[in-house]
C-alpha cells in the first residue's frame, strides 16, 4: 500500500510538472506573440506617419502655388475694379486685366494616406488624440477649400464666360462691343468675381495654418 501511495503522489507531481511547463509555454508564447503584434505595429504607424508627413509636405507646396497665384489674380483684379470705379473706360489695361477672371489656381490635395489608413481600419492605431483630431481637420478642410474652389468655376461658367463670348474676340482678345466696359453687368461681374477670390484666398490661407499644425505634429512625433 505505501509503495502505491507514493507512486501516486509521484505521478500527481509529474502531472502538475507536465502543466506548469505547458502553461509556462503558453505564456511565453503569448507574450512573444504581444510583443511581436507590438513591434509590427509600431512600424505600420511609423510608415502612416511618414506617409502623412510626406503627403502634407507636397500638399503645402501646391497649396503655397495655389495661393500665390490667386493672390496676384486678386491685384489684378482689384486694379480692375478701381478703374471701373473711377470710370476710366478709355484705360487700356481693361482688356488684359479682364482676362484674369478666366484663370484660377486648381489646389488638388492628395489624399492617399488617409484613404488607405481608414480602408484598412487602422485609423485607431493611432494613440495621440490631438494627432488624430488634427489629421482629421486637415483632410476635411481639403473638401472645404475645394467647395469654396468650385464656387468661383460655378460662377465662371455662369456669368463670366457667357459675358466674354457676347462681347469679347478670343483669337485677339479685343472687344467686340466696345462699350462693353460700361455695360453694369460687367461691373457687376467683376465685383463678385473679386468677392469670390478673397473668400477662396482665405480658405486657402485657413488650410495652409491647419497643415502647418499638422506638420510640427507629425515632426515632434518622428523627434520622439
Amino acid at each position: 500500500m505505501k509503495k502505491n501511495k507514493q507512486k501516486i503522489k509521484l505521478d500527481w507531481k509529474s502531472k502538475f510538472m507536465d502543466l506548469l511547463i505547458v502553461i509556462i509555454g503558453i505564456t511565453i508564447a503569448f507574450k512573444l506573440n504581444a510583443w511581436n503584434q507590438t513591434i509590427e505595429t509600431k512600424s505600420k504607424v511609423d510608415d502612416y506617419i511618414e506617409n502623412f508627413n510626406s503627403e502634407i509636405i507636397s500638399n503645402k507646396e501646391s497649396l503655397d502655388i495655389a495661393i500665390a497665384f490667386s493672390e496676384t489674380n486678386y491685384k489684378n483684379i482689384d486694379s480692375l475694379k478701381i478703374i471701373l470705379l473711377t470710370k476710366n473706360y478709355t484705360d487700356s489695361r481693361i482688356l488684359l486685366l479682364s482676362s484674369s477672371m478666366m484663370a484660377m489656381a486648381n489646389f488638388t490635395p492628395s489624399i492617399t494616406t488617409m484613404e488607405n489608413i481608414l480602408a484598412s481600419g487602422d485609423f485607431d492605431l493611432i494613440k495621440d488624440i490631438e494627432l488624430r483630431k488634427s489629421i482629421i481637420n486637415t483632410y476635411n478642410n481639403y473638401q472645404t477649400t475645394a467647395n469654396l474652389e468650385k464656387l468661383l468655376t460655378d460662377y465662371v461658367s455662369e456669368y463670366v464666360s457667357p459675358f466674354f463670348f457676347e462681347n469679347i474676340r478670343f483669337s485677339d482678345f479685343s472687344s467686340i462691343h466696345p462699350d462693353y466696359t460700361k455695360d453694369p453687368v460687367f461691373e457687376n461681374i467683376v465685383f463678385g468675381y473679386e468677392v469670390l477670390l478673397n473668400q477662396l484666398i482665405n480658405g486657402y490661407k485657413v488650410n495652409s495654418e491647419i497643415q502647418k499644425d499638422l506638420n510640427e505634429k507629425l515632426n515632434s512625433i518622428k523627434a520622439d
